[in-house]
C-alpha cells in the first residue's frame, strides 16, 4: 500500500488542523500555576482558528471533519455555562478582569 499525493496533502492539512487542538492542550499543562481561567479563551480562540481554517479554501477536503470538530468545541463551551468557576476564575485573573468579556461577550 502507497500514499499517493493527494493523500500526502491531506495529512498534511489534518496534521496542520490537529496541532491546533495540541497546542491549546499545552495551556493546561502547568502544575504549578492554576489553569482555569485560560479554559473560556482557549476554546474561544480554538474555535476561531478552526473557523478560519473551514473557511480556507486550501482546506475544501477536510471542511466537514473541522465542522466536526467545531461541533465539539461548542459543546464543551456550552458546559462552561455550567459552572460559573471559569468565568469567575477569569474575571478574577488580574491580566483580564472584566475587560476580556467586554471585547468578547
Amino acid at each position: 500500500f502507497q500514499l499517493g499525493r493527494s493523500d500526502w496533502r491531506h495529512l498534511r492539512l489534518i496534521h496542520q488542523v490537529l496541532k491546533e487542538p495540541a497546542t491549546a492542550q499545552q495551556t493546561f499543562s502547568s502544575t504549578k500555576h492554576p489553569t482555569a481561567w485560560q479554559m473560556i479563551p482557549t476554546l474561544e480562540c480554538l474555535a476561531d482558528r478552526w473557523q478560519e481554517m473551514a473557511n480556507d479554501i486550501q482546506y475544501v477536503p477536510i471542511t466537514d471533519a473541522i465542522k466536526q470538530g467545531l461541533k465539539n468545541i461548542n459543546k464543551y463551551y456550552k458546559k462552561t455555562s455550567d459552572s460559573d468557576v471559569y468565568f469567575i476564575c477569569l474575571v478574577l485573573d488580574p491580566n483580564y478582569k472584566l475587560t476580556y468579556v467586554e471585547e468578547r461577550w
